[in-house]
């Protein structure tokens, strides 16, 4: 899984961490948090319906609270992310609108309740998915500096609650990452200093999986995305099978727990029940309404890539084409546009040179979102050949 994909998805899911501390001392009506509890998990199930009204029910009596501004702003995100799959610009714009808003939002808040911790929790998570979110786009400066805010306000939440655990999330986040993005960070090293300690990062995750109240899970997907990252300290597919298993046992309708299970099979080198799994994942397409046409690419390439990591490239080519079929008509996706990839290097690997060569241009044809124009590129100017060993690489997008 690429690493801010996963990191996205633990934010969205990081919704829950508005909720008060054992030891918060702002406390809401019993119905207000009704709401706010159904309004996330609408969020962890993908019905956003559910999620915004219930939002919209806590905003009625506490216009400037924590609860309605952050799940406001994780609802918009989360519909970004994978309603629309990180593909719809005008959906964009309205996130990054009521992100600004709800930062606003919550700010207010803090000048009427300074010691109240869910304020620097919420507020401080937000600021961190700006700086996610400006650092996929590039803006080193914007995220460097969001994410300053976003530790500074973690920390005043354990500042005014040392048992505010689910602070542990957002920090462990940071440490980890900073410490083990070397691309992002020697960009950054150019303007400010920077550093990282993974260990102490990979510490703190655990920490909030075991003890915080409602950051476990999100907790739980970040080290899902550690153990599965080839060739580092803490590589252990196994361990992230079982984590997405209890997940996927506590939220069955949400698709794409469902999805990181098939990955996570992939990674353990279950190819079989990958192709069992994502075969049921594509007949639920249409069928529940939670998976969306949109996720057929996803689909396909699980599919596809399975069959190449067994070096069954003719079968690989026909299940990468049907995809590529498939999704005729969709405005492309990320996943849409890793599938066309992936079917340009079974090309090369079947020795079809020229097929290969117009995928990466057709590839080459879409404003770069995702990230893959640096690979087309580079496969354009020399064939796609197997690593030493046969590995094909993980199933995910880069």
């Amino acid at each position: 899984m690429k690493r801010l994909v996963c990191l996205a998805a633990a934010l969205c899911l990081f919704v829950s961490g508005a909720l008060p501390s054992a030891r918060a001392e702002i406390t809401l009506p019993p119905d207000v948090m009704e709401h706010a509890t159904e309004g996330i998990n609408g969020v962890y199930s993908l019905d956003f319906d559910t999620a915004q009204k219930n939002i919209e029910l806590v905003f009625q009596d506490y216009p400037d609270h924590p609860f309605a501004h952050f799940g406001n702003a994780m609802i918009a995100w989360s519909r970004y992310e994978y309603e629309y799959e990180l593909s719809d610009d005008a959906q964009r714009k309205v996130f990054e609108k009521i992100l600004d808003d709800s930062i606003a939002g919550i700010k207010r808040w803090i000048k009427q309740n300074p010691d109240d911790p869910n304020a620097y929790m919420g507020i401080g998570a937000l600021y961190g998915l700006r700086a996610m979110f400006t650092m996929r786009n590039r803006s080193w400066i914007t995220a460097y500096f969001s994410g300053r805010k976003a530790i500074k306000n973690l920390e005043k939440s354990l500042e005014l609650d040392p048992t505010y655990y689910d602070a542990y999330f957002g920090l462990g986040i940071y440490q980890y990452y900073a410490g083990t993005l070397p691309s992002v960070i020697k960009i950054l090293a150019k303007i400010v200093a920077i550093k990282g300690n993974p260990d102490e990062g990979v510490a703190q995750l655990n920490l909030a999986r075991e003890k915080a109240h409602f950051t476990a899970d999100s907790s739980k997907l970040i080290l899902i995305e550690v153990q599965n990252t080839r060739g580092g300290k803490y590589y252990n597919p196994a361990k992230s099978l079982e984590y997405i298993r209890e997940l996927r046992a506590k939220y069955p309708k949400n698709p794409l727990m469902h999805y990181v299970e098939i990955i996570c099979l992939y990674e353990t080198g279950h190819y079989d029940e990958v192709t069992r799994q994502a075969q049921v994942f594509l007949e639920l397409i249409g069928n529940d309404p939670f998976y969306k046409d949109i996720y057929i690419s996803r689909a396909y390439t699980a599919l596809g890539t399975a069959q190449m990591a067994q070096g069954n490239f003719e079968e690989a080519r026909k299940l990468f084409e049907q995809g590529q079929q498939a999704l005729k008509g969709q405005e492309p996706s990320r996943w849409g546009v890793w599938n066309e990839m992936r079917l340009g290097q079974v090309y090369d690997l079947l020795g079809e040179r020229e097929k290969a060569a117009a995928q990466y241009k057709y590839v080459l044809s879409f404003r770069d979102k995702w990230g893959f124009d640096e690979l087309a590129k580079s496969l354009l100017k020399c064939p796609y050949t197997l690593p030493e060993g046969g590995n094909v690489g993980p199933l995910p997008p880069l």
